[in-house]
């Protein structure tokens, strides 16, 4: 997952979010950004950070009441994982205690027990064309894969792909939402934010033809 640096992100999320404050809210213009801008620390605030260890490496998480936002790909090390996700996102609160079914879902999937996730995803800072590319992206069957040009013929934009692929090297929930899939019109695996070793191991691990 190429990492996407929170204040970008938050730029993003105040751009999204004023026209439909606009519509619904009586805020006046003058304070309406600075209005949404603490709305939206606040919910930077409500995550919590935790890493836990894995089969194929130390995975990290950020999560908050509204589901699972962020999923940092397998780390060498505890230390280097919450690095990166601390840098995503300063200001939320590191814990120990990991909901027990986000652990045992990825550790499951890790050791080739679990082909499909029950977890409750929040997509809140996705935005709208990448939310579409995903959701094509999650229908992939678990042990295949598609290429780009599938997904932009899948979302109507057949010549998209690669806006396609902008939209999966950002993927903030990777593996749960399977970019890893999504491989070359040639059946090259092409880029992957943890690294192509990484994506080819995944491929494996569920045993995708390459």
């Amino acid at each position: 997952m190429a990492r996407e640096n929170w204040k970008e992100l938050l730029k993003t999320s105040i751009a999204k979010t004023l026209q439909q404050m606009r519509e619904h809210e009586n805020i006046p213009k003058s304070t309406r950004r600075a209005a949404i801008r603490a709305r939206l620390m606040e919910r930077f605030d409500e995550m919590n950070l935790a890493v836990f260890e894995t089969r194929i490496g130390w995975i990290g998480v950020a999560y908050s009441e509204r589901g699972l936002a962020r999923l940092q790909l397998p780390r060498a090390t505890r230390a280097q994982t919450l690095a990166d996700l601390q840098r995503d996102f300063p200001r939320a609160s590191v814990v120990a205690d990991v909901p027990s079914e986000i652990v045992r879902e990825l550790r499951e999937y890790a050791e080739g027990r679990r082909r499909e996730f029950d977890l409750t995803l929040d997509w809140s800072t996705i935005k709208p064309f990448q939310r579409t590319v995903l959701r094509v992206a999650d229908r992939i069957p678990f042990g295949e894969t598609r290429t780009y040009g599938w997904i932009a013929r899948a979302i109507g934009k057949p010549r998209a792909a690669r806006a396609v692929g902008r939209a999966l090297a950002t993927n903030p929930i990777p593996i749960i939402l399977p970019c890893h899939r999504v491989i070359g019109s040639d059946g090259g695996l092409h880029g992957y934010g943890g690294g192509l070793p990484l994506k080819r191991t995944l491929l494996e691990l569920e045993g995708a033809r390459l």
